[in-house]
């Protein structure tokens, strides 16, 4: 794209996951939407009117079809533990914030392959701290990058994010991301504690659920071609998720006595 375009078009942010083109015009974010986008919107509607934070709030389509966002201001993240108990406290306030939420009738969620259709509260389902915007006192300030959402049970997206936040990545993979190599076991029980997840016995089996989920919908989505994750499966073919598996289960026997330990 000539830079004349991507003047009128705003700045070009990248893609979120590297699934799709994401542009920033003046204090909104502009992305392509889908048949799921008005139901996202509806729950991100109800997020900002009961005062819930840590999302960005839901403005429109502009005149190219794209979904219109506000744009969240904020920086990266520091791996602290202090900054992993908040994202767990932030994550706790959204699941709370959704139980109250009542989907449109004609609600079309984006599910993943394998992943559950109904569940007690709204997922984000792609937590991470590429999606989430820090403040410089380590607060995690909101969640972004909502196309996956949809309901689950609580522990589906805690999973999630105790694979991507603590993280549960081998030390290879933590070094090559720069991240600090974790104390797993503590920082597990760090995020439960600061969730409030009094039931852990389902956690690091539904970590291994999820990550096939992840696994399953790349193949099956970009083998049918959709945008962003054609691409994906086309360099991958999933190998990067099917390692992440391999180093979790080897580990979870000694995690899960750690865990309950705790």
């Amino acid at each position: 794209m000539s830079s004349d375009a991507e003047s009128a078009n705003g700045s070009r942010l990248g893609g979120w996951g590297g699934l799709s083109e994401v542009w920033q015009v003046g204090q909104t974010v502009r992305r392509t939407g889908g048949s799921w986008t008005p139901t996202v919107h509806a729950l991100l509607g109800h997020l900002a009117e009961i005062g819930f934070p840590g999302a960005p709030r839901p403005i429109g389509i502009d005149e190219d079809g794209r979904e219109i966002l506000s744009f969240v201001d904020g920086g990266g993240p520091s791996h602290s533990d202090d900054e992993l108990a908040r994202v767990a406290q932030l994550l706790r306030g959204l699941h709370d914030a959704t139980e109250s939420f009542r989907a449109p009738q004609d609600a079309s969620w984006q599910f993943m392959v394998g992943a559950p259709r109904a569940g007690d509260v709204v997922c984000h389902n792609d937590l991470s701290p590429d999606n989430t915007i820090y403040g410089p006192d380590q607060t995690p300030h909101a969640f972004i990058d909502w196309d996956l959402a949809a309901p689950a049970p609580r522990v589906w997206d805690v999973a999630w994010a105790v694979y991507r936040f603590v993280p549960l990545y081998d030390d290879r993979t933590c070094e090559r991301l720069g991240y600090p190599v974790p104390s797993r076991p503590a920082r597990l029980r760090l995020f439960c504690d600061a969730y409030g997840l009094d039931d852990r016995n389902a956690l690091l089996p539904t970590v291994s659920e999820r990550i096939r989920a992840l696994y399953e919908t790349a193949r099956s989505w970009g083998e049918a071609g959709k945008p962003g994750w054609r691409e994906v499966w086309r360099d991958t073919h999933g190998q990067q998720w099917l390692g992440g598996l391999r180093y979790v289960e080897a580990n979870r026997p000694a995690w899960e006595r750690e865990l309950s330990a705790g």
